[in-house]
């Protein structure tokens, strides 16, 4: 019993750090999510007029 939630502590400790770490660095390169963010909208939206277009095909 000790173990297991010596355990848990260990890995909420780690996940703890982890994301803290996650933020920080997301927040350091806020331009490059952002630059992230606009190009998966952008394939996004190419892939879904592609789809389009197909079924327009279709049928």
């Amino acid at each position: 019993m000790a173990s297991c939630l010596a355990k848990k502590g260990v890995l909420f400790a780690l996940g703890s750090v982890m994301l803290v770490i996650g933020i920080a660095l997301v927040l350091r390169f806020w331009a490059d999510v952002v630059v992230l963010f606009r190009a998966g909208i952008g394939m996004a939206l190419a892939l879904a007029g592609l789809l389009v277009l197909y079924s327009l095909n279709r049928k």
